[in-house]
């Protein structure tokens, strides 16, 4: 979507797992894009460069607390000025009932769509490794780190579109 708008931007893509980032390789390639490849964590890798743009997709909910304040920091140090993170991602609930009302309409809409028992297990098993934090700790996190007009731009449940911007000198 990114590369439909700014048919111009150079990539960089930084994931764990080697065949994510041939797959995403390859779709590039389709558009006659050669992306910088990364294949790392975000706690270890070393980011380095500078960017306009940073986005992160239903992968930083995977980390620590204290990683995710962390990474937001170094996201800031990366962004040119002027420069965006956009963080596409899950969200704990803000109270224990919200969390259980996100739990469930998570496998309403999941029953919903026929996903099979073997399915439903599999992504149950993956959610164990979650380490979700709520939504306005993660906003001010990103504040701390420097970024200026944070806001949340979507949210369903506990999925969330949030982010900011660092100041234009």
């Amino acid at each position: 979507m990114v590369q439909a708008v700014f048919p111009n931007a150079e990539f960089t893509l930084l994931d764990l797992a080697a065949e994510m980032l041939e797959k995403a390789k390859s779709r590039f390639r389709k558009m006659g894009k050669s992306p910088r490849i990364l294949i790392g964590d975000y706690v270890e890798t070393d980011i380095t460069g500078a960017y306009d743009l940073v986005i992160s997709a239903l992968s930083i909910h995977h980390l620590s607390d204290a990683d995710k304040e962390c990474l937001y920091q170094r996201i800031y140090n990366v962004l040119n000025p002027g420069g965006m993170f956009v963080n596409a991602d899950q969200v704990l609930g803000k109270t224990p009932n919200l969390e259980k009302l996100y739990r469930q309409q998570w496998l309403n809409s999941v029953c919903a769509q026929g996903i099979s028992n073997e399915e439903l297990k599999a992504a149950q098993k993956r959610m164990q490794y979650d380490r979700m934090a709520t939504l306005d700790i993660q906003l001010a996190w990103l504040e701390a780190a420097g970024f200026q007009d944070v806001d949340c731009w979507y949210k369903n449940f506990s999925f969330a579109v949030f982010g900011g911007r660092k100041a234009s000198i």
